[in-house]
């Protein structure tokens, strides 16, 4: 799944482009890291077909689950963002990554030593702040390594178009 910059940057870029829409800044952003997180919120999950609903590669499955699941009150800013983080993992693994993804996986890679790669030109440019709880899941520090798979203007890109969607017309879709 993309790495916590990538939603917390989504998060933020959705929240700027649609002003109006969340009540809760700090609730939506913890439903947008949420999914990989464990209960406490302090360690990443280990269960992610729980918190994911399904393998991230079969949505329709995956949002239907996610709306019938009763604890789910899409009308919840946490909920809300929640929704973006399954969002987003669909796709970038099955829209707009699929060849990198694939790639890394036929060479036996994970594509967290290219989000490593990048975490820290992304912090600088949406202005993210890490909280001390994911903090450890992160490398934050300027390198000079290269991403192998993830192109950074390609990211960008990605977190431009991710957070340009209109979550409630996609809720109403896909309810």
């Amino acid at each position: 799944m993309p790495g916590f910059t990538i939603h917390i940057a989504i998060g933020k870029q959705y929240i700027a482009k649609h002003e109006r829409e969340i009540k809760d800044t700090p609730k939506f952003m913890k439903g947008v890291i949420a999914p990989d997180l464990d209960d406490t919120m302090t360690q990443i999950t280990r269960d992610k077909l729980k918190t994911h609903y399904g393998m991230w590669c079969n949505s329709e499955n995956n949002f239907r689950k996610f709306f019938n699941d009763e604890k789910v009150d899409i009308n919840e800013d946490f909920w809300k963002g929640y929704f973006l983080h399954l969002l987003t993992d669909y796709y970038f693994y099955n829209n707009q990554f699929r060849e990198e993804t694939e790639e890394s996986i036929r060479k036996g890679d994970l594509l967290y030593k290219d989000y490593d790669c990048l975490n820290f030109e992304l912090i600088e440019k949406y202005k993210i702040e890490i909280k001390e709880n994911i903090s450890q899941y992160m490398n934050v520090e300027k390198t000079n390594e290269r991403p192998k798979y993830l192109e950074k203007e390609k990211v960008i890109d990605f977190i431009e178009e991710i957070s340009s969607l209109d979550l409630k017309e996609l809720i109403e879709k896909m309810k």
